[in-house]
């Protein structure tokens, strides 16, 4: 498979994003920046590395391969790590039947994986991917993108009236579907390859006047979560800060060089995305059990937890690959 550098660029740093973000103690401004565009990034480099029409059996044999499977074994291991929190925790965990997560599994909605929230992504993908292999791949690419546009804008004019989500994270994936179409309209029209964004000094142009608007922006807009279904106080700013956002750190990554980190972090983001969550719930226990409630430290930990979390989920990844590849799609 070839390897696009500055995607492997924008797979490692997306995956810091997403972990950082959910590290307990971040800094409020720092979570509203990465909020703004971190999932929608997710769901563009998804598009943009969609492979061609495929016939739809062959299609959906490579999504179970890649997507849901990997989805029922992190699934799996998320059920079995919450099951001594229900059993001995006494927490909130202990207030459901043991068997609430595989029910809530059935139905999948985007708010309902109390065991490993960040577990949405899965259904909400597989969802996108199979709109695309069965109705959105006979379109024109062009068709297929208005069509999407169309569909989120009028999400996001009836957000307040959902009251109930929907099964499958059916109203998630309007979102993702957007920037998932968009991706395939980039990657077909070759814009991030453009002689004139190969330019460095075109870029840090561009850069110096992008990243001013997108903070101010993003502030400006609030917290937004896509799984929430919250966009800010302008709903209708979301997805355009999230492409700002998108676009800016694509002109950061296409300044650097490909490292074997960058390209260790894309790989392992199949296994650092559903896993480090985890590892955040128990290190944020012990650490409030060892660190008094005024300590600086509590400044420090976001960061590094995000990197220990990182580092454990890599040896991880590395295990499955060897011993359970099918677990991680490989």
């Amino acid at each position: 498979m070839i390897r696009i550098n500055y995607i492997d660029n924008m797979k490692a740093a997306g995956i810091i994003l997403v972990v950082l973000g959910h590290a307990a103690w971040l800094n409020e401004s720092i979570y509203i920046l990465i909020y703004s565009f971190h999932m929608p990034l997710f769901f563009f480099m998804s598009g943009y590395l969609a492979s061609r029409q495929h016939p739809i059996k062959k299609a959906l044999i490579k999504l179970n391969h890649r997507l849901i499977i990997p989805f029922g074994f992190f699934f799996f291991v998320s059920f079995c790590l919450w099951l001594p929190l229900h059993f001995f925790g006494g927490g909130q965990a202990s207030n459901m039947p043991w068997f609430d997560p595989l029910f809530r599994l059935i139905t999948a909605q985007a708010d309902s994986f109390h065991i490993n929230g960040v577990l949405w992504f899965f259904p909400c993908l597989i969802v996108i991917s199979v709109l695309q292999i069965v109705i959105f791949s006979k379109m024109k690419l062009i068709t297929a993108f208005i069509t999407s546009a169309v569909i989120l804008s009028f999400l996001l004019v009836n957000v307040g009236l959902i009251k109930t989500r929907f099964y499958w994270c059916l109203d998630s994936a309007v979102v993702g579907l957007f920037f998932f179409q968009m991706g395939r309209v980039i990657k077909e029209s070759d814009l991030l390859n453009s002689t004139v964004l190969s330019q460095k000094y075109f870029i840090w142009i561009l850069l110096l006047i992008l990243l001013p608007i997108f903070y101010i922006a993003a502030l400006k807009n609030g917290r937004v979560d896509m799984r929430e279904l919250s966009f800010g106080v302008i709903p209708f700013l979301y997805p355009l800060i999230s492409c700002l956002g998108i676009f800016i750190l694509f002109l950061i990554c296409s300044l650097l060089k490909t490292s074997s980190t960058s390209r260790l972090l894309a790989l392992s983001s199949i296994a650092i995305f559903p896993l480090h969550l985890i590892i955040f719930r128990f290190l944020n226990k012990f650490q409030l059990m060892i660190l008094d409630s005024t300590s600086v430290m509590f400044s420090v930990l976001p960061y590094f937890n995000s990197l220990l979390a990182i580092v454990i989920c890599i040896f991880v990844f590395n295990f499955l690959k060897k011993r359970a590849p099918s677990a991680i799609g490989v």
